[in-house]
């Protein structure tokens, strides 16, 4: 620390000690602004879980194992014996890239409205998401194919204007600005320690200290959440849950360890090249 406070300015100290918050609170949020603040995260999640081979046989086997838990008489029957083509035919209806199409449409009409802070009520419709299954399901066996007819009593989902509870437009702006704001003063605060700082290998050193610093907090965040993450899947009674807990959330939290290795290999090379640097700022 004696070289922080041999600075000829006394200025580097509190700009050095800003520099430390505002980047601290950037890098955080600027993590979540990656997860959630750019693009849809409900796409996100979704299309990890398409690609995923395991899931999507294993979630046939659920929705069958699951299905017969309540059914009787004919239904359960029905289920015993063409419980394996049933389960097949969910497989492949979740790899259809048609279902994908139908369910982004679906999550970005919900997430628009919510995120436009829209004042009127809105819809969607399920019916094509349905249909597509009904497509899947109806050559197994007739009782599917007289049940398709039901499927245009099915009512459109009301989407709401939010009255209770946190307003999503206004987060997702409150967090676009507060990034914003938290980089320009991060940036302020460091031309500010430069100005004041002894030498440039000096400052170099802290700054690149500091971010490394950083990095290692983003990536320990990831790992504390992604730890937790996996300890909730492993105790979950639901298999299908145990497997796709841990691919859902990995979009959201990916961020934490991309920025935060990003930051830990710049604080690095920025330490380096103080030792290579030898002009000095102010004499």
């Amino acid at each position: 620390m004696q070289n922080l406070f041999r600075a000829k300015r006394a200025g580097s100290v509190p700009a050095m000690a800003f520099f430390v918050l505002f980047l601290t609170l950037f890098s955080i949020l600027g993590s979540l602004f990656l997860a959630v603040g750019i693009g849809n995260p409900i796409d996100k999640v979704t299309h990890t879980l398409w690609k995923s081979q395991s899931l999507k046989q294993n979630a046939g086997k659920y929705l069958v194992s699951k299905t017969l838990e309540g059914a009787t008489g004919e239904e359960r029957k029905l289920l015993i014996k063409k419980g394996p083509q049933i389960s097949a035919a969910v497989t492949e209806l979740l790899g259809n890239p048609l279902l994908h199409q139908q369910i982004d449409l679906l999550s970005n009409s919900v997430y628009v409205y919510y995120t436009s802070g829209s004042k009127s009520e809105a819809s969607v419709d399920l019916r094509p998401i349905v249909r597509l299954a009904f497509e899947s399901l109806k050559f197994i066996d007739p009782q599917f194919s007289s049940a398709k007819s039901e499927i245009d009593k099915i009512d459109p989902i009301r989407l709401q204007v939010q009255k209770d509870g946190p307003n999503i437009s206004q987060v997702k702006t409150g967090l676009n600005l507060a990034v914003i704001l938290l980089l320009i003063l991060s940036l302020l605060m460091l031309f500010l320690y430069a100005i004041f700082a002894k030498a440039l290998k000096t400052a170099l050193r802290w700054v690149g200290l500091i971010v490394f610093l950083e990095g290692a907090l983003l990536t320990t965040v990831y790992l504390v959440v992604d730890s937790l993450i996996a300890h909730q899947a492993s105790i979950s009674t639901e298999s299908l849950a145990r497997e796709a807990l841990p691919l859902a959330t990995h979009p959201l939290i990916a961020p934490f360890l991309t920025c935060g290795t990003t930051e830990f290999l710049i604080g690095i090379a920025l330490f380096i090249s103080s030792f290579l640097k030898r002009q000095k700022i102010s004499e």
